[in-house]
């Protein structure tokens, strides 16, 4: 089953950014950067702050609003009704408590995103895998 590790490692204005490595067999297949909301983490909905560290389940969700079927994250504390779905976009306002997917960043947001999310579509070729997130101390 592949893994989507993220290790987050920065605060920015409204948001958090991230590093990920997507492995298979714990050989890694993908690295890039993510943005997700500011902090604290919260299991609240409707919130637009970032998920808790951990592990997560990640299916595959259709979303009207991206036209695709797209990773939908979950756990026992964060329900899918939640809909935080890994997608692309480039800034914090584009995250809306989601998970965003870059190729590059700097103090503004992510870039290269709709590229990133489509190649790591494609390496999950619609198989559901686990997402672990952690924090560096002080993000």
């Amino acid at each position: 089953m592949k893994k989507l590790y993220i290790k987050r490692f920065k605060n920015i204005d409204d948001g958090t950014l991230g590093e990920f490595v997507l492995a298979s067999d714990d050989k890694p297949i993908l690295k890039g950067y993510t943005l997700e909301p500011a902090g604290a983490d919260t299991i609240k909905a409707n919130q637009d702050k970032r998920i808790p560290a951990g592990e997560y389940g990640a299916t595959w969700s259709y979303s009207p609003k991206f036209n695709k079927k797209l990773p939908l994250l979950y756990n026992e504390l964060v329900s899918k009704e939640r809909r935080i779905l890994i997608h692309s976009g480039n800034f914090a306002d584009d995250t809306l408590g989601c998970v965003l997917v870059g190729s590059s960043y700097d103090d503004n947001g992510i870039y290269h995103s709709k590229e990133t999310l489509n190649k790591l579509i494609g390496l999950a070729k619609d198989n559901d895998f686990i997402v672990v997130i952690s924090n560096n101390k002080g993000v």
